[in-house]
């Protein structure tokens, strides 16, 4: 992932947010009359901007770990899809052949009880062709869901665990 040189570094933004709101405290605190005063509106600045600081760190941690978990989706279903469209080739590329190898069977018959046969055996392969294609299929679409939602599910139980805990 490449970085545009003109986009500020959201580290930056937020560690000058926090400088300036540091000088505005400094700056309340000096106009106050009184010691206690100001004291008590440095301590409340200083707590307020702590807080801050700790959610920005966390919505920027939040933010990466949902970047690396939506990178990884996406590169599960790419090569998940990559793989069924494969096979679906294969799969075409098989039965034209056998459909190609069940022509010259015919064309070769003698009889017609002969050609007979040859198709009844051949519609019974490619029945049973087509319904181990259909479970090929499906048992690698299952494998599609399981990997593409693997990143989801671990980032929810991971982000479940931060909550309980």
């Amino acid at each position: 992932m490449s970085t545009n040189e003109n986009t500020p570094n959201p580290d930056a933004m937020a560690n000058e947010a926090f400088r300036t709101a540091d000088r505005a405290s400094d700056q309340f605190a000096s106009a106050m009359p009184g010691r206690e005063a100001p004291n008590l509106v440095r301590e409340m600045a200083e707590q307020s901007i702590s807080t801050a600081r700790q959610m920005y760190e966390t919505a920027r941690n939040a933010a990466e770990e949902t970047t690396d978990m939506m990178e990884d989706t996406y590169e599960n279903a790419r090569k998940s899809f990559t793989d069924i469209n494969l096979k679906l080739i294969d799969q075409a590329q098989a039965n034209t052949d056998r459909v190609f190898a069940f022509a010259k069977e015919v064309a070769g018959a003698k009889t017609v009880s002969e050609a007979v046969e040859l198709q009844t055996k051949f519609a019974r392969e490619q029945f049973e062709a087509f319904a181990s294609q259909a479970r090929e299929m499906q048992e690698t679409a299952q494998r599609l869901a399981t990997e593409t939602s693997g990143p989801m599910r671990e980032a929810w139980e991971r982000a479940t665990h931060k909550f309980n805990a």
